[in-house]
This record gives C-alpha cells, sequence and structure tokens, in this order.
C-alpha cells in the first residue's frame, strides 16, 4: 500500500468514528481505489465481518478479481459480483456487515438502491473519482461524509499518475449540438460527427499527435463508434468497436487484443468510460460532446494510469475543454449541492484554459507559452473582448457605487439643513424636495430657474 492509500484509510476509520456509516472515498481515476478497498475488504473479512464488494461492469468484476488475487486475498468471508445480479438476488447472499460500491457515482440508480434499502444497519462505502451523479447532482440523500484523498497533480508529480498532453484540434464541423434534458441529443450529434470530412480529420489528428498509440475513442451513438472503427481500418489502422450487446467472451477477447496491442484504437460509447484498468493505453480519443463533468472526467483521463516513461494524449475534437476545463483541475466536491456550471472565464476576463493557435494543444493559464511546441501564446479576440467587457462591467459597477455614495451624502447634507437655495445641482434639489415634502414637479421648475436645467 502507499502512503497516499493508508491516509485515506485512516480518513474513512474517523469517518466512522464520528458516527457516519456510509460513507464515500474520493480518489482521482487510476490512484488505485480498487487496491484500497482489497485491503480494507481483508481486514474486516479477518475480524469476521462479511463483505461485498459490488461493481457495476463485467470487466470491472474481472479486474477485481483479478486484484485480489493478485494480492493473495482469501475470499472466505468476501462476495465480489456486479450489483445488478446480486440486487436480483440477494436471498441467495450472505447478509453483509460492509459493502463497497465501486464507481458509486451510479448509487441512485434503482439496483443499488435495492441493495442499500436491504440492509439498512450494514456500513456502506462507496468508490469514485467524481462524486456526483453524471447530471451534477449531490449524492448526500444516500452517503453521509465525504472523504478525499490527494488530487491529480500530486499523483502526476509524485510518479502515480502519467502526464498528459491536451489537444482540441479544430474539426469540419460547427459544434452547435442541441440539448435534450442533462445530456446532448447523440442522434444528432452522430450525424454531426459521421460525415466522410470529420473522420479524415480524426485520424489525420490520431497520425499527428499519437501515432500508433493504444487510444480509445468515444462515440455518441453505437452507429457511430462502428462507422468510427471502420473508418481507422480503412486508413490500415486496427480499430474495433464493441458495447453491451457484444458477447462477453468476444468483449474479453476485444480487451485482451487492445493491451497486447493487436488492436490500436478500440471504439465505444460509455461502455469503458469508468475503471478500465490498461496502464499501457496511450491516449483518448473524445468525439463525444457532453454535459457532465463527471462522465468527462471519467473518459478524459482513462489514459493516465501510470506507464514507465509515458505522456499520455487526449484528443478533444467537440471542445469538451470548454463545457468543463481540464481533466485535472481542481473541483469543489460536495454532498449537498450540486457541482457549479464551469466558466471558462476568470473574474478577469481571461480565460482559464489556453490553447496554441500554432498545435491546438489546451493549456492551464499560468503558462504563457505552449507547453508542446513552446510558441507564446497570443490571446485571441474572443478572449480580448472577454476581458475588456469585464474591465467596462468594472467602470460601471465603479460608476453606481459612487452615485450611491454621492447620492447618501447629499441625503446627510439636506437632513442637516441645507436649505432650497444651497443647493447647487438638481441632484440636491431633488433630495431637498423628498425630504420636505414637495412633488418632483417643484424641483423641476426650481432647477430651470437655477440653470440646473437647460
Amino acid at each position: 500500500m502507499r502512503n497516499y492509500q493508508l491516509d485515506i484509510i485512516d480518513k474513512i476509520k474517523v469517518s466512522w468514528s464520528h458516527g457516519y456509516k456510509r460513507n464515500i472515498l474520493v480518489l482521482p481515476c487510476g490512484a488505485g481505489k480498487t487496491a484500497v478497498f482489497a485491503f480494507m475488504a481483508q481486514a474486516s473479512a479477518k475480524n469476521g465481518r462479511k463483505v461485498w464488494f459490488l461493481v457495476h461492469r463485467q470487466e470491472l468484476l474481472k479486474q477485481t478479481l483479478e486484484t485480489f488475487k493478485r494480492f493473495e486475498i482469501p475470499l472466505d468471508n468476501i462476495t465480489i459480483g456486479m450489483v445488478a445480479t446480486v440486487a436480483n438476488h440477494l436471498q441467495n447472499y450472505p447478509k453483509p456487515d460492509f459493502i463497497i460500491f465501486d464507481e458509486c457515482h451510479f448509487s441512485a440508480a434503482a439496483t443499488w438502491q435495492k441493495i442499500i434499502a436491504a440492509f439498512p444497519e450494514a456500513y456502506i462505502t462507496g468508490l469514485t473519482a467524481t462524486p456526483c451523479r453524471l447530471d451534477g447532482k449531490p449524492l448526500g440523500t444516500i452517503y453521509q461524509d465525504l472523504v478525499e484523498g490527494v488530487d491529480a497533480d500530486w499523483l502526476i508529480q509524485n510518479g502515480y499518475l502519467s502526464d498528459y498532453r491536451y489537444f482540441a484540434p479544430t474539426i469540419p464541423c460547427e459544434m452547435k449540438f442541441t440539448e435534450k434534458g442533462t445530456e446532448y441529443d447523440m442522434t444528432e450529434a452522430e450525424k454531426l460527427l459521421s460525415s466522410r470530412a470529420v473522420f479524415g480529420d480524426v485520424i489525420e489528428n490520431y497520425k499527428r499527435y499519437c501515432p500508433d498509440a493504444k487510444a480509445i475513442a468515444y462515440c455518441t451513438t453505437k452507429k457511430h463508434s462502428k462507422a468510427t472503427a471502420q473508418a481507422f481500418c480503412e486508413n490500415g489502422i486496427n480499430a474495433v468497436h464493441f458495447d453491451s450487446d457484444t458477447p462477453k467472451r468476444e468483449r474479453e477477447r476485444i480487451i485482451e487484443d487492445f493491451r497486447s496491442g493487436t488492436i490500436r484504437v478500440l471504439c465505444n460509447v460509455d461502455l469503458i468510460s469508468v475503471g478500465f484498468d490498461c496502464p499501457d493505453c496511450e491516449a483518448v480519443i473524445l468525439l463525444r460532446p457532453t454535459m457532465s463533468t463527471a462522465l468527462f472526467i471519467q473518459q478524459s483521463m482513462r489514459a493516465m494510469r501510470y506507464s514507465q516513461g509515458k505522456t499520455a494524449v487526449i484528443i478533444d475534437c467537440v471542445n469538451n475543454y470548454k463545457r468543463h476545463g481540464l481533466p485535472t483541475d481542481k473541483r469543489s466536491w460536495t454532498l449537498t449541492d450540486s457541482l457549479p456550471a464551469y466558466h471558462p472565464a476568470m473574474r478577469s476576463g481571461e480565460f482559464k484554459v489556453r490553447q496554441c493557435e500554432i498545435c491546438y494543444a489546451t493549456f492551464s493559464n499560468v503558462l504563457t507559452a505552449c507547453p508542446v511546441c513552446h510558441t507564446a501564446y497570443a490571446k485571441p479576440r474572443a478572449e480580448i473582448e472577454s476581458i475588456k467587457r469585464v474591465q467596462l462591467a468594472e467602470i460601471e459597477h465603479k460608476r453606481k457605487e459612487a452615485t450611491i455614495r454621492y447620492k447618501e451624502t447629499v441625503r446627510r447634507s439636506v437632513s442637516q439643513g441645507m436649505t432650497l437655495d444651497e443647493c447647487r445641482n438638481m441632484t440636491e434639489v431633488a433630495a431637498w424636495c423628498k425630504l420636505n415634502g414637495k412633488k418632483p414637479g417643484y424641483g423641476y421648475y426650481y432647477g430651470r430657474k437655477r440653470g440646473f436645467i437647460k
């Protein structure tokens, strides 16, 4: 166990000691959350407690079993299963004392709720990198405490996650996606992103930014995913589509072929958005616009699991960074409030994320030059206009504040005995009339007489 993993286990114990039986453990994608709870499951099982470790995908079930096997953890008091299977056959499993939910941001779903309701006395800990529902709503009605560990930047700096380069190249698409509820209309997005020109650009960008890399492409629909895989294959790059309808054995074979490098590009919709463990996956291609920050983080960080000498590549073909920022940005997670909407500009009007006009790399605004091609950053017109709007708003705000202060000064002067003849402008005349019960017309005629109004 790594020190930061031991530290967060201690934090979970403190949470329990404060009476919180249901808590969420938050660690970034690739930080080893499964290893943390394999350790905790083992400790609980040794003390005679019945432990359930539940996941929501077949691929994650296999990975979890392999993790327990690698750590040589006996499963005498531990049940490792899929949420849907266990929820539909509760009577077939020993009553749990401790339930661990992997990727617990799905906990509001009916099958998860069925398990939670069935065992109100059980301790429950959820694992996730994104402790909110995919629509951004909080999980405070399910969990009582949020336990956060180290962030992604710390993991990168200390060699536990791979660093990354983020590119957002332009493609021949207007990017005007229609909203449908809490997400974009994927059928419409599929049509926009399925032209030959778009496919050509996607393949050229793959060749430009990560040639021959093992990449995961996230698409809008199954049809779009299949077409994307076909386009790569037609260009001599071995790509395969798979989805939830793909038979279990074929899915396992596809993943193994991807891990071995036989398959270079793995195309899917949301099948491997969470928990997929493949340290030598080198790149992610985002072809799915999303309004969900949680989904964006889960997908974009999928290539950042540590591998010696690797720098992950994220190719954002749908400008998701403009909706959510960079995947490793610090965010304020809570159990009570929805995740705040992302604002691309700071209070100064400067963009939070900069883009190189030469290579399309995107990077933090603390940098003054592109970290990839080293071109000096020049503010685009949109950013200059954003800064001007902020500056004009500040000037207007200060003007209004000065006016309010001046009117308050006038009111005090008039209330202290200022006569009408002592008034020097219409502001003072209006204040005198209001204090002395005179109608505005009285002040108007007086102001004309004194030359305040022309």
